[in-house]
């Protein structure tokens, strides 16, 4: 005969691995949108930054983020971006990559990064 189970009985369950409550500092990589060119995203506990001058302000620490450089909420990429961390160097890569489709090519998804990638129109990578 089956042991009874109560299903309406609550556990809780202690497991080791990822807390998608409790951010985690350092660099990584998400796409703003589906098709759309990856963002390089940094997080980290400290003074927040500036939006205007992008230096850190006068304030009290805090989980804070920036994509490609601009400050961010912490709640717009944790923990969306967690599963794709990047070093610091691919990160800066980004962030210039998206600095210089701004200048030079305005009308491309990188320099937008919420725009998607056109296929037809893309360049070929060869």
């Amino acid at each position: 005969m089956r042991a009874r189970h109560d299903y309406g009985e609550r556990r809780t369950v202690q497991a080791d691995g990822f807390d998608p409550d409790v951010p985690v500092a350092g660099f990584y990589r998400m796409r703003l949108r589906a098709s759309a060119p990856f963002v390089g995203v940094q997080i980290w506990h400290g003074a927040p930054l500036d939006p205007v001058t992008l230096e850190p302000l006068d304030r009290s620490h805090r989980w804070c983020a920036a994509i490609n450089g601009g400050p961010v909420e912490i709640g717009e990429v944790w923990p969306r971006c967690a599963r794709d961390p990047i070093a610091a160097a691919d990160y800066a890569y980004l962030t210039t990559l998206q600095g210089w489709a701004a200048r030079n090519a305005p009308e491309s998804p990188l320099a937008d990064p919420t725009r998607r990638v056109d296929p037809l129109t893309a360049p070929l990578p060869f």
